[in-house]
């Protein structure tokens, strides 16, 4: 793998990453890993693709118990995928939502969307129990 030097950034650039948790810090770096491997192997088209649908497949949405009353949230995070599908259907674009949260990016988006899609039953019913509670 390539070893990032902190003199190859900027300045802002990395005083966002260490400032970020250690499970961001880790999550960026396997980002920027795979980027620059992406970029390396740019040759070959079918390695491209292997390449994007990896990285794709990272973003995962993770159920721990005693975290967000044990709902369905971005991975390493405690946001909820029913706050974000509840966001989105109060009329909320992709930018408005990575705005309001902004360690959020676009492909966490696109995997919650997934998610909801496959368990449409599930975020449904976190969203009528948080209402009841409002």
């Amino acid at each position: 793998m390539a070893t990032l030097n902190i003199h190859n950034v900027s300045d802002k650039v990395a005083q966002a990453y260490f400032n970020a948790p250690k499970a961001q810090q880790e999550r960026l770096k396997r980002i920027l890993e795979e980027t620059i491997l992406l970029g390396i192997e740019i040759s070959n088209t079918q390695t491209i693709s292997t390449q994007a649908y990896t990285y794709q497949k990272e973003i995962t949405i993770q159920h721990t118990p005693d975290v967000c009353g044990g709902n369905a949230c971005i991975q390493n995070t405690r946001i909820p995928v029913w706050t974000l599908v509840s966001l989105r259907s109060q009329g909320a674009t992709n930018k408005e939502i990575i705005e309001d949260y902004p360690s959020l990016h676009q492909t966490d988006l696109e995997a919650a969307w997934a998610y909801y899609q496959q368990h449409k039953d599930e975020i449904d019913h976190a969203i009528a129990i948080q209402d009841d509670e409002d």
